[in-house]
């Protein structure tokens, strides 16, 4: 039987192809919202800084303050008005029952800011796709090295595009041509093709997108994939009804996925399946890499911490970056990566249990079963020879 390998991309994979990082897509939202001529008219400007200056009084760490955070409290705060008159239970929010909103703000505005915010997302993510400065041939050899031994499955929280010019032939869940109009998801199909080598968005892409107007046979709110990216540009936005939650709000949706409730933004197609398809390569995976993961997601964690919890563990090989060797870098402090890679993935590789330094980068946990790079992705793809010393390593056959 083939063995699988699930990897799982996170944001450190990518900044290195100069995609922008939190803070600096943090910076550009903020000068387009303070700029645009609508935000100014709608007060979407006044909403940003009023959520910036009430998150940088509350928050340890004033300068931490970042978009996903602004857009989550933007987003929440769009559904603290009262409800409308006459309006069913199960459509009456519940909160604003025991909340009141005293800022100068209105939802017209909040809807309008997370719109703009969205829309900044996608035109930068989509625009470093074309201006990544590195050779993309490690990165593609990478993955044929991973293919020749093993099912390939690959998953990113991240919207760029560099996977897929590294490996064209990935299967996406959409059909793998390169058609002039948008492209309806294939339901069956990406239930039937679960040992193809493929990538998932996770939390959207910058080839999703709202078409308009509705091709034949979709439902609304359907998105579909646009294989030229600046014609999905034209529809990352969705101006139409919301997706209900339980508690009586609602999720605007988006093609790209951002904010702090990612698994209520998941609630629909493409992504719904992409994350059930996670938990069922996971929990059928030979290895798993996680690579430029914050472990901010705690969603995917869930799922890892799953697969880690068998027995035997499946090996799981942790790539990022530390200043320094990790063993030397984490000595005296865990900080919240460090933390979960501990208790959710269960990566041992420190304080009681230690760890085996390999060669310059290489942690191995003393369990054999998990091993952390630590110098980056990059510096990662160019040291294949040490990744074959590791996985001989490691106490499973991979």
């Amino acid at each position: 039987m083939t063995k699988r390998a699930v990897l799982l991309f996170g944001a450190g994979a990518s900044v290195e192809y100069k995609a922008p990082s939190t803070a600096a897509i943090t910076a550009k939202i903020e000068r387009r919202v303070m700029a645009d001529d609508w935000m100014k008219a709608c007060g979407g400007d006044t909403a940003y800084q009023a959520i910036k200056n009430r998150l940088q009084s509350y928050l340890q760490r004033p300068d931490d303050v970042n978009f996903e955070q602004i857009y989550h409290c933007a987003h929440e705060l769009s559904y603290s008005f009262p409800h409308t008159e006459g309006a069913m239970n199960e459509f009456r929010p519940l909160l604003p029952a025991f909340t009141t909103l005293t800022e100068p703000l209105d939802a017209r505005a909040l809807r309008a800011l997370c719109g703009k915010i969205t829309d900044v997302i996608y035109s930068q993510f989509s625009a470093a796709c074309d201006g990544n400065p590195l050779s993309l041939a490690p990165l593609s050899a990478f993955i044929e090295k991973i293919r020749r031994t093993h099912i390939t499955r690959i998953y990113t929280t991240n919207y760029d595009d560099f996977i897929l010019q590294a490996a064209p032939d990935l299967y996406t869940g959409f059909a793998n041509v390169a058609a002039a109009g948008p492209q309806q998801f294939e339901l069956r199909k990406f239930w039937e093709r679960s040992d193809d080598a493929s990538v998932f968005y996770l939390h959207g892409s910058v080839h999703l997108g709202f078409p308009h107007p509705m091709p034949q046979g979709s439902e609304i709110g359907d998105l579909y994939w646009f294989h030229a990216r600046d014609e999905a540009r034209k529809h990352a936005r969705f101006d139409g009804s919301d997706v209900s939650r339980m508690d009586g709000t609602q999720i605007m949706r988006a093609s790209v996925v951002t904010g702090l409730d990612k698994l209520s933004r998941l609630q629909q197609r493409p992504m719904s399946h992409y994350y059930a398809g996670l938990a069922a390569d996971l929990m059928r995976a030979d290895i798993i890499y996680v690579i430029g993961s914050g472990l901010t997601d705690l969603h995917l964690n869930s799922w890892l911490h799953e697969a880690r919890s068998l027995s035997p563990a499946v090996p799981l090989l942790f790539v990022d970056y530390w200043n320094g060797h990790f063993l030397e870098a984490t000595a005296f402090d865990a900080h919240r990566k460090e933390i979960l890679l501990f208790h959710e993935l269960r990566v041992h590789a420190k304080g009681p249990y230690g760890g085996v330094r390999v060669g310059e980068h290489w942690t191995l946990s003393p369990d054999g079963m998990s091993a952390i790079w630590d110098n980056g992705f990059q510096s990662f793809l160019a040291a294949q020879d040490e990744l074959d010393d590791v996985l001989i390593r490691l106490k499973c056959k991979t």
